[in-house]
């Protein structure tokens, strides 16, 4: 079995999850990357054990723990890092399993203010009107239309969002951190030495001027650059381009501050 230790980034789109990893690669014992599909491998698995017969027998606990443990080693048998950032919004959706696995692993939950998501999201629709992405909308539709789709239960912002109410309100919340898109971006160096004392790791010394990150392959497959990290992390204001009536709409929605 791996001696790597296993912790998760988790939360909203357009929130700072990957400039975290971006930043937090910096670090030579860490490895952070990119949203992948072992959260849904994973998934899939749990439902296959739920709905196929005869399963419950052929697949005891144990055995789905270590089958679960493997599919982990075996994903990141290649990385030579001691320390392991897994990146998948579905995470809030699997905190009980993932307190059972690893129970020293944490969640970082990035979040920002629901209506400055969907605006962030429209930003980069508008810039990429004609790209064939499955992201914020086809080309033809409004943007009542996108914002609709986006916070659907399945939707690009609606599923992670409906994640992180169950995951804070869980037996697992201690195991979480929440943090602040705008707090991130305005205090880089306090979040990161908050977020190095919650996973009990000695704290590396990160460069917030020059974050290098190129996930400019990840961005092709999904048909436009909703990744692009600047070097220099640092928050910047501008005004809302969403009409008045949805951010109505989508007005206080952030659970996680109550």
């Amino acid at each position: 079995m791996s001696d790597k230790k296993y912790h998760f980034i988790t939360g909203l789109p357009r929130s700072g999850s990957t400039l975290l990893s971006s930043i937090l690669r910096q670090n030579p014992r860490f490895h952070a990357s990119i949203t992948d599909p072992l959260a849904s491998f994973i998934n899939g698995i749990i439902e296959t054990l739920l709905n196929e017969p005869g399963m419950k027998s052929e697949m005891p606990v144990e055995r789905r723990k270590d089958l679960f443990r493997g599919m982990f080693d075996g994903y990141y048998k290649n990385i030579d890092r001691e320390v392991i950032f897994n990146t998948n919004r579905a995470w809030t959706y699997l905190t009980p399993q993932m307190k059972e696995l690893y129970p020293n692993s944490k969640m970082i939950v990035c979040v920002r203010d629901v209506n400055w998501v969907l605006d962030s999201l429209e930003v980069a629709h508008r810039k990429h009107p004609f790209s064939p992405n499955t992201v914020t909308g086809g080309t033809n539709k409004s943007v009542y239309d996108r914002v609709d789709m986006l916070m659907e239960e399945k939707g690009f912002v609606g599923f992670p969002y409906i994640g992180i109410k169950q995951a804070i309100t869980g037996a697992e919340k201690n195991n979480l951190m929440i943090i602040e898109y705008d707090d991130f971006c305005r205090t880089p160096e306090q979040i990161i030495k908050a977020i190095y004392n919650f996973i009990d790791e000695p704290y590396f010394k990160h460069d917030f001027q020059n974050v290098e990150a190129n996930w400019k392959e990840y961005d092709m497959e999904i048909g436009i650059p909703l990744h692009e990290v600047k070097k220099r992390v640092e928050y910047k204001k501008r005004d809302f381009i969403l009409p008045p009536d949805i951010l109505q709409k989508y007005a206080r929605m952030e659970v996680w501050r109550v």
